[in-house]
Order: C-alpha cells, then sequence, then structure tokens
C-alpha cells in the first residue's frame, strides 16, 4: 500500500478531516490531537495493513507506523490542507490527566522495588517449604540467617522507596536515602517503641513505627524535592555544596516525623486494614470481580495502582491477598492463548501464540494478552471468564503470597503455606477454563498473509530504503552475516519489555535493548551510515555496513522537546564509525522536563535474523558490545 492510500485510509477511520484538531509526528508514531476519539475505529485501524499499533495516551491518539511515518504524515497533512482552520503541525502535547499522572507517579516510584520484594518474597516462601517438611529446624542458625535475608528487605522497606522515589520526584536520591536511615534509626526506633511522645522545639512528635512503611518516606520524599529545589535557588553557588544538603535533612526530617510520617502511616495503615477487612469478609466477591476484570485493569494500567496496598499488606501483615488472584487470571490467559494455538490455520500466527502460551504459563503474560486474546477479543472473554472463577477460589480460601511476583509457575514459592493446595486448584481450573471456554466460543482466525507477504515487505521498508537511496545515492547493504552491536551510550541496561512505552515494550519496532544514560551523549554502534536524523534530534537511523539497521531513540515522547536540549553532531547521509560522536543531550533538563530519557536501542530490520541477543550485564560503557545480531 501506498504511503498516500495509507493516509487516506486512516484518515477516513479517524472520522474524516473534520475530527482532526491537530497533527504531528514522531521517529515511529502519527500523534494526533481529535475532537472526538470515539469517532476513531481502533479496530479497523489496527487490522489495516502497514499500520502496526495504536495507542491512546498524553491526551494524543497515537498510530504507530514505523520507518514509514514521515511520509505518510506529509501525505495525511496534504489532505487535509483544504481545513486549516483545524489541521496544525507539530500541536503542542496535551498535559496527562490527573489519573494517568497518578498511575506514573506509582508505576514510576514501585516498579524498581519489586525485583527486591520478588526475591525476598520468594525466599520467605522456600523458608516455609523448609521449615514445613521439617528440613530446617526454626532454632537453627541457617534458619535465623535466612530469616535476616528474607525480612531485610521488607524491613528497610522505606530505604529502597526513597532512593526510588526520589529519582522520580528529580531530587538527590542520597539525601532521601538519609531520611529514610533518620526514619529507621536504631535510637529513634528504641524510643518510638515505648509510645512516648517527643518534642522538636516543643512541637510534639507522635510515636510510630516506620520500619516496612510505604507512604510516610514517598511523602518524606515529594515534600524534600520541593524543599531542595528551593534551596538550590536562593543559595550561591559556591556554598550548594554544604548548605543545601544541611538545611534540607534539617529541614523535611522534622516535617517528616512531625507531620508527613504519622499522615503516612494513618492512610497507609487504614488502606491495608481496610482491604483486609473487605477481603476476608468478602473474599469471594473480590476474587471473582477482579479476577475477571483483571485483563482490563493491566491493559489501561490501572494495575500499578494496587501496588501500594500490596506492599501495605506485604509490610504489615506479612501477606498479600492480591497476588493470588493476578495469578488466576495469568493461568487463564494462558489457557486462551493455548487454545488459540491449538485452533490457528495460520502457520505463523502459531508460532506467536505458542510462545505467548508458553511466557504465560511462566508468567509473563503481556505476549498473550496484547498479542493473542486482546487481538481476537473472544479469547479475552474467555480468559476473563477464567480468571474470574479462578479468582473466586482464591478469595474463598484466603489464598495468601509472601511477596509480590508474576506467575503460575515463575510465582510458585510465593505460595507455599497453609493455602498452597487452593492455589494450585485455582490456577488450574482458571487455565482449564479459560482454554475449555475458547474452543467452545472460537474466535475469528487471522487469516494467512503469505500471498500479500511481498507486498506488506515492500510498503514497510519501501520510505527507509528511499531516505537511505536518497542520502547516500546508493542501494542499501544486503542484510547478511552477523554482527556485534556496540553500545552507543554508558548507562543502566533496561530490557526492552520495561520501558513505558508499547511500541518498544511489544517490539512493534524490532528486537533490541535499553538504556538508562548517566552521560548525555550517544555515539555510533556501528562502521555505516546516518540514513535517518529526526529533526528534533532525539533519534537517529543508521545502516550498517552489512545491512544491520539500527534505531536509537533517545527518551519517551522527547519528540515534544523540538530539539530543546539535544545537539547533532552529524547529518543525515554522513559516514561514521563505531565510536563517533552522534549527539549530545542534556540529562537532567530533560528530565525535569518531565519526560523519561530511558533509550530504546532497537534493530528495525529484526525480521531478516535468526536472533538477536543482547548483554547480561546491569551496566555498560560506550563501545561495549551491547547486542549480537545472527544472521
Amino acid at each position: 500500500m501506498g504511503h498516500a492510500n495509507l493516509a487516506k485510509d486512516i484518515l477516513d477511520l479517524l472520522g474524516g478531516k473534520k475530527n482532526v484538531k491537530s497533527v504531528t509526528h514522531c521517529v515511529t508514531r502519527l500523534r494526533l490531537t481529535l475532537y472526538n476519539d470515539a469517532l476513531a475505529n481502533r479496530d479497523k485501524l489496527e487490522k489495516t495493513n502497514g499500520v502496526m499499533g495504536t495507542n491512546i495516551g498524553g491526551g494524543q491518539f497515537q498510530i504507530i507506523l514505523g520507518n514509514k511515518v514521515s511520509d505518510v504524515h506529509d501525505e495525511f497533512v496534504r489532505l487535509v490542507n483544504d481545513n486549516k482552520q483545524n489541521i496544525k503541525e507539530g500541536g503542542s502535547e496535551e498535559k496527562k490527566k490527573v489519573l494517568d499522572r497518578v498511575f506514573d507517579t506509582i508505576s514510576s516510584i514501585f516498579a524498581p522495588v519489586i525485583p527486591a520484594i520478588i526475591g525476598a518474597g520468594l525466599l520467605k516462601g522456600i523458608l516455609v517449604f523448609l521449615t514445613s517438611m521439617n528440613l530446617v529446624s526454626s532454632k537453627s542458625d541457617m534458619y535465623q540467617l535466612l530469616t535476616v535475608f528474607s525480612d531485610a528487605a521488607f524491613y528497610f522497606l522505606p530505604v529502597l522507596l526513597a532512593f526510588s522515589a526520589a529519582k522520580k520526584f528529580n531530587c538527590n536520591q542520597y539525601i532521601a536515602g538519609t531520611l529514610a536511615g533518620i526514619l529507621l534509626h536504631p535510637t529513634l526506633v528504641t524510643i518510638m517503641n515505648k509510645g512516648t511522645y517527643m518534642s522538636f522545639f516543643d512541637i510534639p512528635i507522635k510515636p510510630a513505627i516506620y520500619s516496612s512503611s510505604v507512604l510516610p518516606i514517598i511523602l518524606g520524599v515529594w515534600f524534600m524535592s520541593y524543599v531542595e529545589r528551593g534551596l538550590i535557588k536562593i543559595i550561591p553557588r559556591v556554598l550548594k555544596s554544604v548548605l543545601v544538603p544541611l538545611l534540607t535533612v534539617l529541614i523535611v526530617a522534622p516535617v517528616v516525623l512531625i507531620a508527613l510520617g504519622p499522615l503516612g502511616t494513618i492512610i497507609g495503615n487504614g488502606l491495608g486494614a481496610g482491604f483486609i477487612y473487605l477481603y476476608l469478609k468478602f473474599g469471594i466477591l473480590a476474587g471473582l470481580l477482579l479476577g475477571g476484570f483483571y485483563p482490563l485493569i493491566v491493559i489501561t494500567g490501572m494495575h500499578y495502582g494496587l501496588l501500594p496496598v500490596m506492599f501495605q499488606s506485604l509490610s504489615k501483615y506479612g501477606v498479600d491477598y492480591i497476588m493470588g488472584i493476578g495469578v488466576a487470571a495469568n493461568a487463564a490467559q494462558a489457557g486462551a492463548t493455548l487454545a488459540v494455538y491449538l485452533k490457528t490455520k495460520n502457520k505463523d500466527f502459531k508460532g506467536v501464540t505458542g510462545t505467548a502460551a508458553l511466557n504465560a504459563i511462566i508468567g509473563v503474560t503481556e505476549p498473550a494478552l496484547f498479542g493473542v486474546t486482546l487481538k481476537l477479543k473472544r479469547p479475552l472473554i474467555a480468559a476473563a471468564i477464567g480468571g474470574a472463577v479462578g479468582g473466586g477460589i482464591m478469595g474463598a480460601f484466603k489464598v495468601g503470597s509472601t511477596g509480590i511476583g508474576t506467575g503460575p509457575l515463575a510465582g510458585l514459592p510465593l505460595f507455599f503455606g497453609a493455602t498452597f493446595i487452593y492455589w494450585v486448584i485455582g490456577c488450574i481450573v482458571s487455565f482449564i477454563v479459560g482454554l475449555v471456554l475458547t474452543f467452545i466460543i472460537g474466535f475469528k482466525d487471522i487469516p494467512s498473509e503469505k500471498e500479500n507477504e511481498s507486498d506488506t515487505e515492500a510498503s514497510d521498508d519501501s520510505s527507509y530504503k528511499n531516505e537511505v537511496a536518497a542520502t547516500k545515492e546508493a542501494p542499501l547493504p544486503t542484510a547478511t552475516g552477523s554482527q556485534n552491536i556496540f553500545s552507543p551510550i554508558t548507562g543502566k541496561v533496561v530490557k526492552l519489555s520495561e520501558v513505558n512505552d508499547p511500541t518498544f515494550s511489544k517490539e512493534l519496532m524490532g528486537k533490541g535493548i535499553a538504556i538508562e544514560p548517566e552521560v548525555g551523549r550517544a555515539v555510533s554502534p556501528v562502521n555505516g551510515v546516518v540514513t535517518t536524523l529526526f529533526k528534533t534530534k532525539h533519534a537517529i537511523g543508521l545502516v550498517a555496513d552489512n545491512g544491520v539497521e539500527v534505531l536509537i531513540h533517545i527518551g519517551i515522547d522527547t519528540v515534544n522537546l523540538d530539539g530543546k536540549y539535544f545537539s547533532a553532531h552529524i547529518q543525515q547521509g554522513d559516514r561514521v564509525e563505531v565510536g563517533d560522536l552522534l549527539v549530545e543531550f542534556d540529562i537532567e533538563k530533560i528530565q525535569k522536563s518531565g519526560y523519561q530519557t530511558v533509550t530504546p536501542i532497537i534493530i528495525t530490520n529484526t525480521p531478516n535474523y535468526t536472533k538477536i541477543e543482547g548483554i547480561e550485564t546491569e551496566t555498560v560503557t560506550e563501545r561495549e558490545t551491547l547486542l549480537e545480531v545472527i544472521n
């Protein structure tokens, strides 16, 4: 399909040019502000040849097109240029809705801490198993040490949350960690345990225990972020390194102990106790509702709103009841996806569903949910019913977990204990219901696209290759052989699935890896040609000498900065070698503008290769091997 025809089809499915308020684009997607989102036929858009997917976020209707987005955008603007009072290029992004901001804050703070809680929770489960089987005595040194290992993450939870919250609120992480240390200091804990009031300049301090607490430190770091920024503005540069940390601690710590800490404790305990009460009283109903609606909750991102309750319940009571219901919903997704795998006649889709079903059984359900059941609709209904039935079983028998993780298989140790057998039953029932119902209600199979394969490939790749030909005045080299892709950035390695953008996390643009930069510069990861330099300088496309196509996308939604805080050192069409400086960018200013700087590095011609493997280290420096592309 040509770009003009694709633009016309998109415009028609959006409700016509009268429904388009503004349009812009980034390196992968068309970004539109519509007068009425309901007029857009999202289902047909996602089935349109050339459209990789859609997303709604930040007040924008986003259509993921990949490398051809610029050409389609130009054709789109031509189609609506007789409606100039409505259409605008480069329309500014609207402010996020309050609920979007809340969920974004919660996920940014709690998500980085989850691995520690997973490890501690699994260890608690294993310890329960060992003692119940009389393999370890509760009086042995082994038991005591394992208890310390499993309790540490929960006891020092305020410290973990302090660092995470400080990163989200853009303030000093180490001062935030010091603030958490104050709350957990042995002297303070001893005094607080006596239940007697203390005073600070004659202001009473209510006794409270902050070990394993959640909200007090988050509220404290949030307040600290404003204090620190205010001090930075008013204190002379020569004195900042001394006075800013000193005054921050002296101002923030008393406020936390006097007001924010007790307030957070009251709210946190109220949330935890309230949920526990409702769950214990209405367990079956809670399981049915949460298990049934869990897929929709995940799709909308609202599952992040459950994290504070889960953390509070674990830290206060040592058990969480939401996790079991979520795992039941995961098992139902696995069952429904397996049924699709067994029924589909499309060989290509069968490969996708088989992998997704296996991942879902282990506990990674995103490929099953977004790539199979949501896409086919009816299996999603079957999975929801299966999740409701399994969730009801979990609720009826009060199945609890010792930590937060995923499952079924990956989270199995989390559920060792008195209710383990009911957890097993709930998962099996969920899986079977999802499987059987999908067979019964069926689904509209995805037809094989072999006949149109060559046309589709030409449509998908032509704009990118034509762009290279125009800048290099020569055809692209054939993608052959294998090659190491070196790191363009120094920083922390992040899995692509953890990037907060479905275009990258779902690998719609291709496989790869991401880096959270520690230094504000990107260098060439290959010997080759710069085929694309986006005008906002936040994204660079390169083609290596042997045909590997690499996209470096600095930050998420940073296209909205319109090049601010970015400085390019190359031009489109330039020849580059590994290590040549491409772009410099100001990490601090980008983050203070409200944008993430996590940088995906994508192999955009992924289908040309049999395997793409990323490094498994936590950090990487420039010119270290980052990806291995195997033909």
